[in-house]
This record gives structure tokens, C-alpha cells and sequence, in this order.
């Protein structure tokens, strides 16, 4: 998701100091005493200070909003909308930007923190009107029209945000907004109208790397890989290094099939673990076999019965030759001193999880609570084990002991409720999963569960709605809370928003029977028939538990 130049996210910006601060108290004295309003501003400023350093974003609000009494600024406001903000009250963020506003009300940052929170909640009208209400009064702002186009375009308003480029004096034109005007028409499907204008941002300023990015992925997707690989070099003579341009380079030299250009790519690129195991995996996948066992024969040399290396050549027997027997040997020979047999330990037990070997995995999950009895992870694995063998009331014991033994352990309760649920002992399952938004409000899973089962059970609506817009502005692309938030509001009775919600849920990366039955039931409330067959019938070839429901459902269609 684009993300407003003044993010929300963004921690407050005070500087670290060189030693560790000292300890004050979980509610410190915030009275001023006596002090003369200036000595009184300097003295909850730096109280703000130090308890932004410790992290206590609750303890700071108050402190906050007494130094702003004193001295009111745009930035102590943008400071306050961000502990609101990341304590979960995106109401109460919008509160303080409103009254950051009326005493400031040409600060551009605050309108920008404004449309963001807007934005980060899916609220794209209202986030684009902040932005074209600032621009009323301040026309020839070229960073707020950049914004405007950014907002137009993550709605999917391509059109809109051409033409609002298209007004845009030729003066007042930044090389950004050829960019975002290649990614609007990227988004109509018009592709070479985006590479016209990619080219166009890069002769205006040939440092510009999002749009190098944009460029390399266009020819990428064209299958043109001479000039993918020239843009790519070119983000790298820009300075950046990161992995992710080295895999591009390499997956270009093995669509090419130039097995020896992937190997010199691979020689110049940073060789952390995991990059070189992703890399020989790629290798696996085009069938460049000798490739990968050349990358991984490098590594066995350099540093025979080096624990990473057999770790990693246990990933690849497992994932790549499919051999669990030779993973599970090759994982045993890493010694109990080594840092990471912990690690290898787990592993060897969610190998032997994943293929039902129960035999193997048992004694494994012993050890690792014998030998670990503090690391939660072991109880998780023998919950996992109770679990695939049909044993839900087993399961949820082992969680029950985990909470127990761990009373703050949010995972640990998340996984206790989804076992209760399972068992359809609801009431306890959301009596649990409160228990996990109390110690972590914003838990995102939690607050999905939550506002979905309240949605199931047709009540308290708003505060489902509410929960799960939360869980929306952590993750937006999840297909869960997306088909939750459809659900809420089809129990609400707002069918035509829920019908262009459960729209965009099933077109994410994932086959979920649920999510294309409430397709169904969705389009079926606004008389779609065809759309509702549609749902139900693709429900169906996913053999769901409740398949003789579903069925019912469809057949009443005729």
C-alpha cells in the first residue's frame, strides 16, 4: 500500500541517547508543581522524551497534551496523533489532527497525517478530499497534488488520477507524477502508455528509483530481459544492494537459461543463508541441478560439518529432493553445542509433523520440552501433534498448560480459542480470545476473530465493523479480513459495500470454501444469481465440511 510522505507508523522522532535511560515510574508525576510556564514546557518535554525512549506510549499521552496546553506546534501534535495511532484509536488520532488543524490551519503535514489515517482504514474518498480540500487553498503545491495522484491510484481510480495529473501545470510538474502517471496507466492495462511515461520520469530525473523499479518489472513481465537486466544494473549503480535486485538479476539469467551469468550474478551478491537458499532453490525450480549443487558443494567445503551448511543441505533434501529420511539424518548431525540445534531440533519435528510421522515426532517433541523446558514452542509442537491425530480435546489441553505456564503469552491464548472454537465451545473460545485483546489490543488475528464471530452472531455491529477495519490497517491485503469486513457489512445490511469487498477477497492468492460461499450468500442478497451459482458451486469443489448446507443453498437458486 503507498504510504503518505508523513506516515502515521513512523515512531516519534526523539534522539537515543548514548546510555540507557533510567527507570521512572508506570505513571509518572506529571504535574508541573510550581514552575513558570516556560520551565514547566521544558520539563514535560523532556518527561515526553524520556518515556518515548522507554516505549510507554500510554504513560506519554497526558504528558503530551499538557505540553501542548503550554506550547502548542504542529509537530507535538503530529507527535500525539501518533501515540493515539499506535495504540489503536484512529478516532481519537483524527480528534487530535482536527484540533491540530484549527490552530494550524495551513500545516500541510497534518493534512497529510490526516488523509493517511484515512487511507491506512480504506477510506479513499475521504482521504483524497483532505488532500484536494488543501489543495483549494494551496494550488501550486507540488508534493500534495504527488499525493493526491498516490491516493487516487491505491483506490484504483486510474482514470480520475490521470486527469487529475493531466490539469496539473506544466511549470508546477514533477518527474514523480509521470511515474504515478505510468502506474495509472498500468493499472488501465496500457502498457506501453507506461513505459512511454517511465522514460519520460527518468529523462526528467535519471535518479529516480521508483521509477527504475517500475521500469525493470514492465520489462520483465514482456518477457524483454536484456532491458530488465540493463534497469536492474542500473538500481544497483544507484546504490541499492538489497537481495531482492540480486534475485532479480539471477531469475533473468535463468528465464534466459544462462546457467553461467546466474553463477557470476551469484558470485557479486550478499551470500547470507537465507539468500543462498532461496538462490539455490531457484536453481531447483528452472532445473538448474547442478547449479545448486555447485552453490551448496561451495559452501560444504568451505566449511565441512559447519551446522548451517547441514542445515541448509537438509532443506534442500527435504524441499527440493523430497527426501524426508535424509533431511531428518543430516539435521541429527548437528551437535546439541551448536547455537542453532534448537532450531534443527524444532525443524526435525515440524518435518516429521507435516508428513504424519508421528513416531519420529513424539520422542523428538520430548526431548525438546526436556531439554528446553522454558521455549513455548515445544508445547505448540505437541498441541500440532494431538491435533492432526484428531485429538482437539488433547490439543487444547496442551494449550490450556501453555497459558498457564505462560499467562502472557498471547500466542499461546490465540491458539487456545481457535481450538475451543473448533470444538464449538464458543463462548469459551471468545472468552479467551478477549483475553488476548486485553493484553494486546491490536492484535490483528484476535481482532479478525473477534469481529467475525460477533458478525456471525448478528451483534454488536459496530464494534465488529470497528475491530476488524484494526486488523485491516496492519495487514489490508489479508483475504481474511478482507472477507470478514465483507461479512460485517452484509450482517449490517450494507450489501452493495460487502459485494465490493468480497470481490476483491477472492481475487487474493487463496482457495477458501468460506470466502466463496459468503460470495455467495452475498450476491445472492443483492438478486446476483449467476454470481451466487458461481460462489457456491466453486465452494463445493473444495469439499468443505458443511458441503450438504452449500448444496441446499444452490439448488435453491433454481
Amino acid at each position: 500500500m503507498h504510504k503518505l510522505a508523513c506516515c502515521l507508523l513512523l515512531a516519534v522522532a526523539v534522539a537515543t541517547p548514548a546510555c540507557a535511560p533510567k527507570k521512572i515510574a508506570t505513571k509518572p508525576d506529571v504535574s508541573a508543581r510550581d514552575m513558570d510556564p516556560t520551565a514547566a514546557a521544558d520539563y514535560y518535554f523532556l518527561l515526553y522524551q524520556e518515556l518515548s525512549r522507554q516505549g510507554q506510549a500510554r504513560q506519554a499521552v497526558p504528558v503530551l497534551e499538557k505540553l501542548i496546553e503550554l506550547a502548542p506546534t504542529p509537530e507535538l501534535y503530529r507527535d500525539l496523533a501518533n501515540l493515539h495511532w499506535g495504540l489503536g484509536e484512529p478516532d481519537k488520532t483524527r480528534e487530535v489532527l482536527e484540533e491540530g488543524l484549527k490552530k494550524f490551519p495551513d500545516e500541510k503535514v497534518l493534512h497529510f497525517y490526516m488523509a493517511n489515517s484515512f487511507l491506512l482504514q480504506r477510506r479513499f474518498d475521504e482521504a483524497a478530499q483532505i488532500l484536494k480540500d488543501y489543495l483549494a487553498k494551496h494550488p501550486k503545491d507540488q508534493s500534495a497534488s504527488q499525493e493526491l495522484a498516490a491516493v487516487l491510484i491505491e483506490a484504483g481510480r486510474f482514470q480520475d488520477a490521470l486527469g487529475f495529473l493531466a490539469a496539473v501545470p506544466k511549470d508546477k510538474r514533477t518527474p514523480t507524477m509521470a511515474y504515478y502517471e505510468a502506474r495509472a496507466y498500468a493499472g488501465l492495462g496500457k502498457q506501453k502508455l507506461a513505459t512511454d511515461k517511465l522514460h519520460q520520469a527518468l529523462r526528467e530525473d535519471p535518479n529516480l528509483m521508483p521509477a527504475w523499479s517500475e521500469l525493470a518489472y514492465h520489462y520483465e513481465q514482456n518477457n524483454e530481459y536484456r532491458q530488465a537486466e540493463e534497469a536492474y544494473r542500473h538500481i544497483l549503480d544507484l546504490g541499492e544492494e538489497g537481495p531482492e535486485i540480486w534475485l532479480r538479476l539471477i531469475r533473468l539469467a535463468l528465464k534466459e537459461k544462462d546457467e553461467q551469468k546466474a553463477l557470476e550474478f551469484l558470485d557479486k551478491a550478499p551470500t547470507d543463508r537465507a539468500f543462498l537458499f532461496e538462490v539455490m532453490g531457484m536453481f531447483m525450480d528452472e532445473g538448474f541441478k547442478e547449479a545448486a549443487s555447485t552453490v551448496l558443494e561451495r559452501l560444504t567445503k568451505e566449511e565441512p560439518g559447519n551446522p548451517d551448511v547441514l542445515f541448509i543441505q537438509a532443506m534442500m533434501a527435504a524441499e527440493k529432493e523430497k527426501n524426508l529420511d535424509k533431511a531428518l539424518n543430516l539435521l541429527a548431525q548437528i551437535p546439541k553445542d551448536s547455537k542453532i540445534y534448537d532450531k534443527s531440533l524444532g525443524t526435525r519435528i515440524q518435518l516429521a509433523l507435516d508428513s504424519n510421522r508421528f513416531d519420529i515426532a513424539l520422542p523428538l517433541i520430548q526431548e525438546g520440552r526436556q531439554t528446553f523446558p522454558d521455549r513455548i514452542e515445544f508445547y505448540f509442537y505437541e498441541a500440532v501433534l494431538h491435533d492432526k491425530q484428531g485429538d482437539l480435546s488433547k490439543a487444547a489441553a496442551v494449550y490450556l498448560d501453555a497459558t498457564n505456564k505462560w499467562p502472557g503469552n498471547t500466542e499461546a491464548l490465540y491458539r487456545y480459542a481457535v481450538t475451543l472454537e473448533r470444538m464449538k465451545q464458543h463462548d469459551q473460545a471468545m472468552d479467551v480470545m478477549e483475553r488476548v485483546l486485553t493484553l494486546e489490543p491490536n492484535n490483528p488475528d484476535a481482532l479478525n476473530f473477534v469481529g467475525y464471530a460477533l458478525a456471525e452472531q448478528g451483534r454488536d455491529l459496530d464494534r465488529a465493523l470497528d475491530m476488524i477495519n484494526r486488523a485491516l490497517m496492519v495487514n489490508p491485503d489479508s483475504p481474511y479480513y478482507i472477507d470478514s469486513l465483507a461479512w460485517v457489512l452484509h450482517a449490517r445490511g450494507d450489501n452493495a459495500k460487502a459485494w465490493v469487498e468480497i470481490q476483491k477477497a477472492v481475487t487474493k492468492p487463496l482457495e477458501d470454501a468460506t470466502i466463496w460461499e459468503h460470495y455467495g450468500d452475498i450476491a445472492k442478497a443483492l438478486n446476483h444469481r449467476k454470481d451466487a451459482e458461481n460462489g457456491y458451486r466453486r465452494a463445493l469443489e473444495m469439499n468443505p465440511d458443511n458441503a450438504s448446507d452449500i448444496k441446499a443453498k444452490l439448488d435453491g437458486l433454481k
